[in-house]
C-alpha cells in the first residue's frame, strides 16, 4: 500500500517537473502582481510613544482623630489625605474609549478626509480646500456627506450628497469662502494651502462623525501597559503619513491630560462649594454655643471650673474624647445624608469630605458620581430620549440606592457606638454624685463647642487642600518619549512580495494542470456517452 502511493506521488512530481516551462511563466508572471504592491501600496511607517500616569498625592492629613470609629469615617472619604491608587486597566480603557479619540480626531480634523480623483491617498494639510463646520454641529453631526468639487474657469462646482439620508445637492459659486447649507448643516467651504479659482483641479472630501471614525481608530491603535509592576502605558500606532502618526499620538497624549484636569477641576469646585456652605452653617452653630457658654457662666458665676473639675477629667478624658469623635462623625455622616437625600440634589455628583486625591474608585460615592458624570456627558451630546441616556439614569438611580444604604448602615454604626459610649458615661457621672448640676450642664455646652470645632476644623482643612489642588498644574500623565517614528516601515514588505511570488509560481501552474486533467476527463466521459 506504502510503495503504491509512493510511486504515485512520483509519478505527479515528475509529472509536473515535466511542466517546467509553465512554472517558468508562472514564476514571471508573478512578479507582476508583487512589482505592483510594491509600487502602489502606501508605504507605512510605525510610531510610538510613552507616557507615565502619575499618582496623586493628597496636599495634606487631616489632623482630626477620629478613634474607634475611622474605618466608617473613611468608607465616606472623610479620614486623611493618602497617595491616590491608580488603576492601569482603567488608564488604558480611557486612553482608548471614544470619547478621547473622538477628541483627537477633531482637534486634528481627520474626519474631513481629502482626496484627489483616482487616488487610494488621503491628503493631510496639503489639500487646495478647505471644509469646516461650527463644533457644535460637528460633535452632533450623525450622517456621512460627501462632497464633489469641481473648480474650473473661474466657477466652483459642488456636489454633496448624503450616505444615510439619501439626500443630494448641486451648487455653483463664483468665489470661495462660501456656506453650503445642506441637510440643516451650514458647511463652510474655502480655498487653502495658497489655492485659488484660477487653478482647475477636482476633490473629493469626505465629512463624517467622529465618533464613526474612533470605531475603526480603536483598532489600529496599540495601547498596553509596558509592565504589571510600573505605571508606564505605551501607545502606537501605523500611518502612511509621517506628521499625521506622530501628531494622532501627541495630540492623544495632550487630550487625555486635558480630560483628567477638567475632571478634577469640576469634582473640586463642586467640593468647594459644598464646604464653603457647611462651614457657614457650622460658624453660626459654633457662635450660638459659645454664646450660651457665657451666658450660662455668667449666670451660674462660672470662673475656673476646669479647676474644680480636675479631679474628674483626667478619668473621664479617654471616654470624652472618644464621645466627640463619634458625635463629629454623626454630624458630619448627617450632613452627607441632608446633601444626597435634597431632591435639588438628585443628580449632582456627592462632594466628598476627602482628601484632594480621590482615588477610591471602588467606592458606593465614587461610581456614583462617574455614573453623574457620565449622564451628564450624554445629556450634552444628545437628548433625555435616547436610550443609553435613559439606561444610564436608570443606572445613576441604582447607585443611589447604594449610596442610601452605606449612609444608612454608617448611622447605624455610629448611633450604637454613641449609644454605648454615653451608656459608659452614665455610670460615672452616677458615682460622682458631689459633681454639681451646673458642671454637668456645663460640660455638655463645652462638648458641643468642641464637637462643631472639630467639624470646623476638618471642613476648613478640606477647603484649603481643595483651594490648593485648584491651583495646581500638574499633568495627570507624563509625557516620558513624545511620538516618535520607528526605524524600519511596516509596509510594503519584500517579504509579503517575497511569499506572494512563490505561492503564484506554485498555484498558478498547479491549478491549470489540474483544471486540463479534469476538462480532459470530462471531454473523454462525453465522447464515451456519445
Amino acid at each position: 500500500m506504502k510503495d503504491s502511493e509512493t510511486v504515485g506521488l512520483k509519478g505527479i512530481i515528475v509529472r509536473y517537473m515535466r511542466q517546467w516551462k509553465l512554472f517558468l511563466i508562472a514564476f514571471a508572471l508573478s512578479f507582476i502582481p508583487a512589482i505592483l504592491y510594491l509600487t502602489f501600496y502606501p508605504r507605512t511607517y510605525e510610531f510610538a510613544a510613552r507616557l507615565q500616569v502619575q499618582e496623586d498625592m493628597g496636599v495634606g492629613s487631616v489632623g482630626f482623630g477620629l478613634g474607634e470609629a475611622a474605618g466608617i469615617m473613611k468608607s465616606f472619604g472623610l479620614g486623611g489625605g493618602s497617595m491616590g491608587s491608580v488603576s492601569i486597566e482603567d488608564e488604558i480603557s480611557l486612553l482608548s474609549s471614544s470619547r478621547l479619540l473622538s477628541r483627537m480626531i477633531l482637534e486634528l480634523g481627520l474626519n474631513v478626509e481629502y482626496t484627489e480623483p483616482y487616488s487610494f491617498y488621503k491628503m493631510y494639510r496639503e489639500a487646495p480646500l478647505k471644509l469646516t463646520l461650527d463644533s457644535t454641529a460637528m460633535l452632533r453631526l450623525d450622517d456621512q456627506y460627501r462632497f464633489t468639487v469641481s473648480v474650473s474657469k473661474g466657477k466652483i462646482n459642488v456636489k454633496v450628497k448624503s450616505k444615510l439620508g439619501k439626500e443630494k445637492a448641486r451648487y455653483t459659486f463664483a468665489s470661495l469662502p462660501a456656506v453650503i447649507a445642506f441637510d440643516g448643516q451650514q458647511f463652510t467651504l474655502d480655498f487653502d494651502n495658497g489655492a485659488s479659482a484660477d487653478r482647475s483641479f477636482k476633490l473629493k472630501i469626505d465629512c463624517m462623525p467622529a465618533s464613526w471614525l474612533a470605531e475603526s481608530f480603536a483598532g489600529d491603535f496599540m495601547i498596553e501597559e509596558v509592565s504589571k509592576s510600573s505605571n508606564v502605558i505605551e501607545l502606537g500606532c501605523t500611518d502612511h503619513v509621517r506628521e499625521r502618526g506622530k501628531a494622532m499620538l501627541d495630540v492623544l497624549m495632550q487630550v487625555y491630560n486635558s480630560d483628567a484636569a477638567s475632571f478634577r477641576q469640576e469634582t473640586d469646585g463642586q467640593t468647594l462649594d459644598f464646604v464653603d456652605g457647611r462651614i457657614d452653617g457650622i460658624m453660626s452653630e459654633l457662635h450660638d454655643v459659645e454664646w450660651k457658654i457665657e451666658k450660662y457662666k455668667t449666670a451660674n458665676r462660672l470662673t475656673l471650673l476646669e479647676s474644680d473639675v480636675l479631679f474628674y477629667t483626667e478619668q473621664m478624658k479617654e471616654l470624652q474624647t472618644k464621645i466627640i469623635e463619634t458625635e463629629a462623625e454623626s454630624r458630619l455622616i448627617r450632613m452627607m445624608d441632608d446633601y444626597v437625600k435634597d431632591p435639588e440634589n438628585r443628580y449632582n455628583t456627592i462632594p466628598s469630605l476627602l482628601s484632594v486625591s480621590e482615588g477610591e474608585k471602588g467606592s458606593a460615592i465614587g461610581l456614583y458620581n462617574e455614573a453623574i458624570l457620565e449622564r451628564d456627558r450624554l445629556l450634552k451630546n444628545s437628548s433625555e430620549s435616547n436610550p443609553a441616556f435613559r439606561s444610564m439614569s436608570a443606572q445613576v438611580d441604582k447607585l443611589r440606592s447604594a449610596v442610601y444604604m452605606m449612609i444608612e448602615n454608617a448611622e447605624k454604626t455610629c448611633s450604637e457606638t454613641l449609644a454605648d459610649l454615653k451608656s459608659k458615661e452614665k455610670l460615672l457621672l452616677d458615682r460622682m454624685k458631689e459633681v454639681p448640676m451646673q458642671e454637668r450642664e456645663y460640660m455638655n455646652y463645652k462638648r458641643q463647642q468642641e464637637i462643631l470645632q472639630g467639624v470646623y476644623v476638618v471642613l476648613l482643612q478640606k477647603r484649603e487642600e481643595t483651594v490648593l489642588s485648584l491651583g495646581q498644574e500638574k499633568d495627570h500623565a507624563r509625557v516620558i518619549d513624545p511620538a516618535y517614528i520607528l526605524k524600519k516601515p511596516v509596509g510594503p514588505r519584500m517579504l509579503y512580495a517575497a511569499i506572494g511570488i512563490m505561492a503564484l509560481t506554485l498555484l498558478l501552474p498547479v491549478g491549470f494542470l489540474f483544471v486540463k486533467d479534469i476538462w480532459r476527463e470530462l471531454a473523454a466521459e462525453y465522447k464515451r456517452a456519445g
